[in-house]
């Protein structure tokens, strides 16, 4: 019995490691950006784990609020499936939460106090009393800024929370809240049961397209303004804009294909490795 719910742990973690890897890899880029080149080893990796196990953890407690959603869009889970039940998906939460904010206060006490906020983000993102995703752009917003903090965590963990940080967050702040725009084009139907109030639900479709191509259009530009006064190298606007610009490649079939679900589930791959390209754009931008 331990040994098939350990299992099955093993699953559903393996089933969240692309979210998870979205975050830390953000938290891994921040430590190159903060330390202008090769950032020390250990806390490098440890920060980079450490915002692993806890966007795990956020996306475990998000599908025990969602379970039902999860349900009628035919979620691919062992919880959604039936395998595990919430009980073992919140003490699987727990756990991973438990090991991040650990592992973070090993690294420094503000390494561990920014892993919390973004614990306490995540938790008010998906339960009451808050309920952030069933608010209005606030949703698109709070999901966005788990990459801001997830760049200020690398940038505490090598004892450097400068500027370029800073700049680094805001841009994958920019681009998180236009994929979080497009990511809910394949989930309306969902949403709509779940009562969510998403973009493409109240501002339709093609509002929501082209609000997702302004942000990312925003991030080339701020990128070719300002990479001199924050201190990268001609690497971050040329790499970053083939990012961001591919993107809007991805995206703009969309117009025609929202419907599609299955589509939309591929525009989903595709901007999660544009991300992480635009993530390596900072490293190398850096050096």
């Amino acid at each position: 019995m331990i040994r098939r719910k350990i299992h099955e742990y093993l699953l559903y973690i393996r089933s969240r490691v692309s979210r998870g890897i979205i975050f830390s890899s953000t938290t891994l880029m921040a430590t190159f950006v903060a330390s202008k080149g090769v950032p020390p080893i250990f806390p490098a990796l440890m920060v980079t784990a450490t915002s692993f196990l806890i966007t795990l953890g956020i996306y475990i407690s998000n599908d025990v609020a969602d379970l039902e959603i999860d349900i009628s869009n035919q979620v691919n889970r062992p919880l959604a499936q039936g395998r595990l039940s919430k009980n073992d998906a919140l003490l699987l939460s727990a756990l991973l939460y438990l090991s991040g904010i650990v592992i973070g206060y090993i690294i420094n006490p503000l390494t561990s106090i920014i892993c919390a906020l973004g614990i306490i983000l995540g938790i008010a993102y998906s339960f009451e009393p808050l309920n952030l995703k069933k608010r209005f752009i606030v949703k698109h917003i709070a999901v966005a800024s788990g990459a801001f903090i997830a760049s200020a965590a690398g940038g505490a963990a090598v004892n450097n929370l400068s500027s370029s940080i800073l700049f680094a967050g805001s841009m994958c702040f920019l681009y998180g809240l236009a994929s979080t725009t497009i990511f809910d084009l394949g989930d309306v139907m969902g949403d709509k049961i779940g009562g969510r109030k998403t973009l493409p639900i109240v501002w339709g479709p093609d509002y929501t397209i082209r609000f997702a191509i302004a942000l990312i259009s925003a991030i080339i530009v701020a990128g070719i303004l300002g990479y001199m006064q924050i201190g990268f190298n001609m690497a971050f606007p040329i790499l970053s804009s083939v990012a961001c610009l591919l993107t809007i490649y991805v995206i703009h079939p969309l117009f025609n294909r929202w419907q599609d679900q299955i589509y939309c589930r591929r525009v989903r791959g595709k901007m999660i490795l544009l991300y992480l390209t635009l993530q390596l754009s900072f490293a190398l931008g850096s050096l």
